[in-house]
């Protein structure tokens, strides 16, 4: 029985039997891992788990071939198999299982990943980010960088969208009217919701140039928190306190500049590499002493631009005159602009660059100009090629300001959510793994990028640094913020850099008229109305005026407006403190079209301004046969100065009409003054420029 027992174990059967079990248990253990290991990256897709079994079955049919074939592994494991405390079929039997559980694991996870794989993406959760102009472009760069990283089976968790924030003036005003542009005034009724006009989007990220700038916005004490930089979020805000700014540390610095374009920087460059001057006053000489005697130093509006503000009380104690000469001295009428960005751009339109010409402007602006960065935001004007008298060159002085660019979470009743938080914060922490030291930016301690932190794809200061030479670019600026005295976060310094910047100008007397005729609410361009355009700008206009300034406004067609307790027709002419500011915005947003045209030469004649004021007629221009029944424009005009021998007119045309089309050129001939500009064309320019543009002229 035995010898016949022993016959039958060497069955081809027995032996394909004995032969696959040490196989089945390779491919058992192998498809464990595989299980594993494809849990562990979360596999999608069939490729990631029929390549797996593919490779398994593989395994096993070759190691089973192999032991069938082979007669001294056929022996071997029949001696094994007779040693073996328990039955070899059993164990095959069990093994077999194993692989087969084995694999309908490995199927179920590709089942499950695919289906995870083809269901839609939810809507990824919106960050709005609100920055200065001159970070706008960093900023969005790495937004689009954090999209990106936070996307997983191919839908992204969030969505970051980077605008540019309100005026500089208005964003105390701003954050403190929940981010309306205006409130009703006292005793009188509030508009429609549908007339309440945003900045956009309450933000939920607050990237401004400075701390300084942060310190202007009013805020109570419940309303401001600290964390660690990248920190988890802080608890929620009290039920009184809205908005809540948490302070998220720097992203990083840059130092304030006087750069000069190529022509002027062959004069003054130096091959010696020298550390930067310690006060302007000697950079200024050093420019005169190479033959480049400056006729201006440019620099953004100090109402719009919290950097041109901060870097203007160093320009009035390096100039040699008064304080209103260096302000004629730091704002040519050719070069206003409300940004540094927008600076820049407008002195691309030229065809030759500015000379004795030095822009007052942060560092990390000058390297997304050189790097041609700035070609998107500069429409027309191309960006500058490496070298040639186009590219800028930055000079630095250790009295020159820096900005830190402080990362605040802005927290609003409502929006309080865990969601929220965490977004907020994972993008804080992305920041801090991608800093913005990669977009032109120093450390927070004023450290250029190490030469091999930078790349070909990078714009940051190393690439500026090879650009323009060793020479040109120190390795370090230490910071030099705008800082209280004895401590003072109230923003009272910030205040009292705006009062010297007034006091330093002529005052402004502005009566505004605005035409609100049925015309008025066609189309201007794109999908602006010819009213809502007109109100955009005249927004911008007032908020930029000053406290010893004065404005009013009056609005005009052939029938009054629309009863109503809110629209009322005239703001009186008063100074422009923050309730007559808000006074003439509100009105602004809750006027609306009503009537036809008035002749334009008699809604100017019969206006009634006070002396020595400047009144600005807001209009879409009028067609000829308008002006027929009314007066003649010499004659209007001629009634107009019997009255108002001092006052000053300008029109602002929103289109179609321009100013050379008639009967605007003859109405403008007859008013405009003799040595002024009369009229004025809204363009597709940012409404603050233009209105900073206008602003100039009038002063």
């Amino acid at each position: 029985m035995s010898e016949s027992g022993n016959g039958n174990s060497d069955a081809p059967l027995d032996r394909l039997v004995r032969a696959a079990v040490p196989g089945l248990i390779v491919g058992v253990v192998s498809g464990l891992i595989a299980n594993q290991v494809l849990k562990l990256v979360d596999a999608v897709g069939w490729l990631q788990t029929v390549l797996p079994l593919t490779v398994l079955a593989l395994v096993i049919v070759a190691v089973s071939v192999a032991l069938f074939r082979s007669e001294r592994a056929g022996a071997a494991l029949k001696r094994l198999s007779r040693t073996l405390p328990w039955n070899a079929e059993a164990v095959a039997w069990a093994c077999a299982g194993a692989a087969v559980m084995a694999a309908v694991l490995l199927a179920w996870t590709g089942v499950a990943s695919l289906a995870e794989h083809a269901r839609p993406c939810g809507q990824p959760l919106e960050l709005r980010v609100v920055t200065t102009p001159e970070t706008l472009t960093s900023l969005r760069d790495a937004a689009k960088g954090f999209e990106e990283d936070s996307e997983e089976r191919g839908c992204r968790e969030y969505s970051v969208t980077v605008a540019p924030e309100p005026e500089f003036v208005q964003l105390s005003e701003a954050f403190g009217r929940l981010w309306r542009r205006s409130e009703p005034p006292g005793g009188e009724a509030a508009p429609a919701p549908q007339d309440e006009r945003l900045y956009g989007p309450q933000p939920d990220v607050w990237i401004p140039s400075s701390t300084a700038e942060f310190d202007y916005v009013e805020k109570s004490p419940d309303q401001v928190r600290r964390a660690q930089g990248a920190g988890a979020p802080s608890p929620g805000p009290p039920a009184k306190a809205d908005p809540v700014f948490t302070t998220r540390g720097s992203l990083g610095s840059s130092p304030m500049v006087l750069a000069l374009f190529g022509g002027d920087h062959a004069q003054v460059e130096d091959t010696a590499i020298k550390p930067p001057q310690q006060r302007t006053t000697d950079l200024l000489r050093r420019f005169a002493r190479a033959g480049v005697e400056l006729r201006e130093i440019a620099r953004p509006v100090p109402e719009t631009s919290a950097a041109a503000l901060a870097v203007t009380p160093v320009l009035y104690g390096a100039l040699p005159g008064k304080d209103q000469q260096d302000e004629e001295f730091a704002e040519p009428t050719d070069l206003v602009a409300p940004d540094a960005v927008t600076l820049l751009c407008k002195a691309r339109q030229g065809a030759h660059p500015p000379d004795r010409v030095a822009f007052a402007v942060p560092e990390q602006v000058v390297s997304d100009y050189d790097a041609g960065r700035l070609k998107k935001q500069c429409g027309a004007a191309d960006a500058p090629g490496a070298g040639g008298e186009w590219t800028l060159y930055p000079y630095y002085a250790e009295d020159l300001p820096s900005l830190d660019h402080p990362f605040i979470q802005v927290t609003w009743r409502g929006q309080d959510t865990r969601e929220r938080d965490a977004a907020v914060t994972a993008f804080r922490r992305w920041l801090t793994r991608h800093p913005l030291t990669r977009q032109g930016l120093r450390d927070d301690k004023g450290a250029m990028p190490s030469a091999h932190e930078g790349d070909s794809a990078r714009h940051d200061l190393t690439a500026l640094w090879t650009l323009l030479g060793p020479n040109i670019i120190p390795n370090r600026m230490e910071p030099n913020p705008l800082r209280p005295a004895a401590g003072d976060r109230s923003g009272k310094y910030v205040a009292e850099s705006l009062q010297r910047v007034a006091a330093a100008r002529p005052p402004a007397s502005v009566s505004l008229m605005l035409d609100v005729s049925g015309s008025m609410g066609r189309p201007a361009r794109g999908r602006d109305t010819r009213l809502s355009r007109s109100v955009s700008f005249l927004q911008s206009l007032v908020a930029q005026l000053q406290s010893r300034d004065s404005a009013g406004l009056r609005v005009a067609s052939k029938k009054k407006p629309p009863d109503s307790p809110y629209t009322l027709e005239n703001v009186r002419l008063a100074g422009t403190g923050p309730v007559q500011k808000n006074r003439i915005t509100s009105h602004l947003q809750a006027v609306a079209t009503a009537g036809g045209d008035v002749a334009l030469a008699d809604m100017i004649g019969k206006a009634d301004v006070d002396p020595g004021s400047n009144l600005v007629v807001v209009t879409d221009g009028q067609s000829p046969g308008t002006n027929g029944p009314g007066s003649s424009p010499g004659e209007a005009a001629a009634k107009f100065r019997d009255r108002h021998r001092d006052v000053r007119v300008t029109v602002v045309l929103t289109g179609p009409s321009g100013c050379g089309a008639s009967p605007v050129k003859e109405i403008v001939d007859a008013f405009g003054p003799s040595g002024g500009k009369g009229c004025v064309s809204l363009t597709g320019a940012p409404e603050p420029q233009q209105a900073a543009q206008l602003l100039s002229d009038l002063r």
